[in-house]
């Protein structure tokens, strides 16, 4: 029994070291701070060393640093950052038994690889800034590469573990059909056309991409797919004005949900009973009981984390552009997405943790009784050894636990959601006025904002907005 005691040992010498070291979360907290109260070049300046630094959280810190250029409108700055952060969190399948295996090791030792969504959302914020720098070209491979990484997603049972970015594909689509009109390349509408059928089919009360496939299939001369859409949607026969411009605003509320602990192990029903069948279906080994194992888990945490929302007021946005009112539309809730698709594989994560934990706590209660009874030189035939070496070994074993922790670390500047607006408008200076309402439509926070628009051109305005 030498190897075991040796194993955890070692395990808990690591952990003593490990509960030493300054976290993520530590480092991240000022530069958080300044950011929310909108100074975003000091805290831009705090994590750029930070993002430059090889290490086991240097995704994280580009990714923040990233935003933190975007969301200040600095997008060449923005792309700087997020382009090799793109390449260092390039999508691997990972299965789901070593995703659980890492969860048992501290955040402080494992490099961090990223959330889906948070991968997703890299390479969509990547597409925004060259749409609003104007390289349709480059946003046009940026957000195609969104949907590549979608398809990339896929759990061990090949079923896709992250749910489709709504905002994304809809990004994908405009920009296609910016350039399949800037080059006169019927392929790139049919690819917008192709998406916007695609978003109807996640998203059948969008009236955006309703008015989008009857323009788009105007625009293709695809005339009975037209008269169906005007029919079917109830639209009036006006599918675009060449001499008109456009307003697309891109607008991000709120704070999105972030890593907290699920609290003890033993309290989460869906973990406690992984656990009782991972020990009831283990090897067994003499002198070690349920009730042992368990007694080793008492006071251990969740490795597995939960994301939970952080409050936010907005529950709208309207727009009101020279007297013409209309409300932006969420396409996309990345908290809804960051909790749903933790919870979507927390049973099966639970299980390959469980199955982890079980083996370990078995053999730091076997490696007790095995010290208790060769100390006492009783050849393993010791009941009172037996029972005592149970007793260190749940004590080693408690201690050992006591030392595992939920990885917390996550993309801490993301907004909580985004909406989309279109608004044709006759070429020149108009005034926009972003109303953005609480629950009960009382308006919490209003922004005015100047707008040049030319003829048969799209101007962006992306904002940021905190509450």
């Amino acid at each position: 029994m030498k190897k075991p005691i040796s194993l955890l040992l070692c395990a808990a010498m690591a952990a003593a070291n490990i509960s030493c070291s300054k976290s993520y979360l530590d480092t991240i907290r000022e530069p958080e701070s300044l950011f929310y109260r909108g100074k975003f070049r000091e805290a831009a300046k705090a994590l750029r060393p930070l993002s430059k630094k090889r290490g086991r959280d240097q995704l994280l810190y580009m990714m923040e640093c990233g935003y933190i250029h975007h969301a200040a409108g600095n997008y060449g700055a923005s792309n700087e950052v997020l382009l090799p952060a793109s390449d260092l969190a390039r999508i691997v399948p990972v299965s789901i038994a070593k995703e659980a295996a890492s969860l048992l090791t501290s955040d402080t030792v494992t490099n961090y690889r990223g959330e889906d969504f948070e991968k997703v959302l890299l390479r969509m914020y990547l597409g925004i800034n060259f749409l609003m720098l104007g390289g349709y070209d480059d946003a046009r491979v940026e957000f195609k590469a969104v949907n590549n990484e979608l398809a990339r997603i896929k759990s061990e049972s090949g079923e896709a573990r992250y749910r489709q970015n709504v905002m994304a594909k809809y990004l994908t689509a405009l920009v296609y059909e910016i350039t399949g009109d800037m080059y006169g390349d019927p392929e790139d509408l049919e690819f917008a056309y192709i998406e916007c059928r695609q978003i109807l089919d996640l998203r059948p009360d969008s009236v955006l991409v309703k008015r989008d496939l009857a323009r788009l299939a105007a625009k293709l001369d695809y005339r009975d797919d037209y008269e169906k859409w005007v029919a079917d949607f109830s639209l009036a026969e006006n599918p675009s004005d060449a001499d008109r411009g456009e307003a697309v605003f891109l607008l991000q509320t709120g704070r999105c949900a972030v890593k907290k602990s699920r609290g003890k192990l033993l309290d989460d029903r869906t973990m406690k009973g992984a656990l009782a069948v991972s020990i009831a279906t283990a090897n067994p080994v003499a002198g070690v009981t349920v009730g042992a194992v368990m007694a080793t888990l008492g006071s251990a945490e969740n490795p597995v984390p939960v994301f939970e929302r952080r409050p936010g007021r907005v529950d709208h946005v309207v727009i009101d552009v020279s007297g013409k009112k209309i409300k932006a539309e969420l396409l996309e809730d990345i908290s809804a997405t960051a909790i749903r698709n933790m919870e979507d594989r927390y049973p099966l994560l639970a299980q390959k943790v469980a199955a982890s934990v079980a083996v370990k706590a078995m053999m730091s209660v076997a490696a007790g009784i095995a010290a208790k009874q060769i100390t006492e030189g009783a050849g393993g035939k010791s009941a009172l050894g037996a029972i005592l070496g149970a007793i260190a070994g749940i004590g080693t074993g408690a201690a050992l636990f006591s030392q595992m922790r939920p990885d917390l670390r996550c993309w801490h500047t993301l907004p909580d959601k985004l909406y989309l607006a279109r608004i044709d408008l006759p070429p020149g200076k108009h005034q926009a006025v972003l109303e953005y309402m609480d629950s009960s439509g009382k308006c919490i926070d209003k922004k005015t904002l100047e707008l040049n628009v030319e003829k048969g051109k799209k101007v962006f305005i992306n904002e940021r907005c905190f509450i």
